[in-house]
């Protein structure tokens, strides 16, 4: 392990510690130290290049279909983690507030500070009046995603037939920790709303600058991808296509890791594991050249880091010349046992769940392939796994020809490419209402022995695709109804 890479071990587990013996916040109690006496324009600028977009524990990390779990060590992983492999209806003790929403870095959180700066920047001192326009964009690109990650937590999918009337979140626009009235809106205002931050941020969003810094393709990808969760594919075409543009434009290299290379033996990236936590040069964040906007997904836990694994069916899904394999470890942390048939465990501390090149490159392939121009898909899609597998790169020729096998193949490379990491749930929500793939979801979850064999299994009820609040943030707010 490199010297850099032993510091960010031994500052991960104090972290940790520290983490596991401080107490939960109030709900919206959130209003930063250091942060309420903004003045100049230039102290909005710092308020907005402080801020980390990250979630610990994400939800949607269990809750794919692609994920299994290890009876051996199912009993010591934690409660909330248990209950949502099992889709239980109960995340929560009564007394307890949602880690989504109370979590030091979650989405509420940062939603107060990216509406201070919406209210507040115009009015700073200094500063002229396209760089106060470059810092207002940016915040509302932010409060976009603020909002789209809470809506993928506690509202049901979007359809197009319910929208107009199926609750979706509140949406939050003042910077006041006072306020307790948080009536839901519907699920077509807030995506209305999303789209509205968005396409108002265009105009005064620059070129890719830097990972955390929001940038005109970022606003791109994700209007791209709020189109394509509303089965929108011809408005998401329009912005997938501006998003490549801008992509071309960029100030730092946005290019994609041929696995081939870096995960070889002796690549850039080291096919040696870590004590068990991954490949031990994988770039950080703000060096990956695959990242377009960096937003992490932490999931490592001591308790369950043996617990969740990808399933028997998708292993199946690799070719055994895939790389991607290279990024998962089939042994148990800590220990000598090897995972039965196939199945691996994630070994880093974190996934990426923000704008990506693979995710972009998917995202394309699908709009192209639902509009049926399956040659620009299967371009697209060849261009990625040449860049992932050493053999059979090329689509299978019974499937290029078939529109609807090409995007069931496309689906499956989602799977392949993220495994895992929390964008599987995102995928399921949306197709779960597909007139054409809602049986590309599997609605259930399998545990296995160490031996292999099925133990137990738990079904996934279409209302749990809609998170419940909890007794206590329902008490502590006006106007939140729960969901059913």
């Amino acid at each position: 392990m490199n010297t850099s890479h032993k510091y960010i071990l031994i500052s991960f587990f104090l972290v940790l510690t520290v983490c596991q013996t401080s107490c939960k916040r109030e709900f919206l109690e959130i209003e930063p130290k250091g942060y309420l006496i903004a003045k100049s324009t230039k102290d909005y600028e710092q308020i907005l290049n402080a801020i980390y977009l990250t979630s610990t524990f994400t939800a949607s990390g269990y809750l794919g279909d692609e994920v299994a779990a290890q009876k051996t060590y199912f009993a010591g992983t934690g409660r909330r983690m248990q209950r949502l492999f099992r889709y239980e209806d109960r995340i929560y003790q009564p007394d307890e507030l949602p880690d989504e929403v109370t979590g030091s870095f979650s989405y509420i959180q940062r939603q107060y500070l990216f509406n201070k700066i919406i209210h507040e920047v115009m009015d700073s001192e200094g500063g002229s009046e396209e760089q106060k326009r470059a810092i207002l964009a940016e915040a509302k690109v932010g409060r976009a995603i603020c909002h789209l990650m809470f809506l993928s937590d506690f509202s049901v999918p979007y359809n197009a037939a319910t929208a107009a009337t199926d609750l979706g979140v509140p949406i939050l626009t003042t910077a006041d920790v006072t306020n307790r009235n948080f009536p839901r809106a519907t699920v077509q205002q807030v995506y209305d709303f999303m789209i509205k931050d968005l396409t108002e941020a265009l105009p005064d969003l620059g070129t890719l600058t830097h990972r955390r810094k929001f940038s005109k393709l970022a606003a791109e990808f994700y209007l791209t991808r709020i189109y394509l969760y509303m089965a929108d594919f011809e408005s998401a075409k329009r912005h997938v296509d501006a998003a490549f543009s801008e992509k071309d434009k960029s100030n730092i290299e946005v290019s994609l890791y041929d696995y081939n290379d870096v995960l070889a033996d002796g690549g850039d990236w080291g096919a040696d594991m870590d004590f068990g936590f991954g490949p031990s040069n994988q770039p950080l964040p703000a060096n990956n050249t695959q990242i377009i906007y960096n937003i992490e997904m932490s999931s490592f836990f001591i308790s369950s880091a043996n617990t969740f694994v990808f399933s028997p069916r998708t292993v199946e899904l690799f070719d055994p010349s895939d790389k991607r394999l290279r990024l998962y470890s089939n042994q148990e942390l800590f220990g000598d046992f090897v995972f039965p048939r196939g199945m691996r465990r994630f070994p880093g501390f974190s996934s990426d769940i923000g704008p990506s090149l693979p995710d972009l490159y998917l995202m394309r392939a699908e709009i192209l392939a639902r509009a049926n121009d399956l040659d620009g898909a299967r371009s697209d899609l060849e261009y990625l796994r040449a860049r992932r597998m050493s053999d059979n790169i090329t689509v299978p020729a019974n499937v290029v020809g078939d529109q609807q096998e090409l995007v069931r193949f496309i689906l499956d490379e989602r799977v392949r490419e993220f495994a895992l990491g929390g964008m599987r749930w995102l995928d399921m929500r949306r197709l779960s209402v597909d007139p054409i793939y809602s049986n590309t979801v599997i609605y259930r979850h399998d545990m296995y022995d160490e031996t292999g064999d099925l133990v137990e299994s738990f079904t996934l009820r279409p209302e749990r695709f809609a998170l419940k609040f909890g007794e206590r943030m329902l008490a502590e707010s006006i106007g939140l109804e729960e969901n059913k």
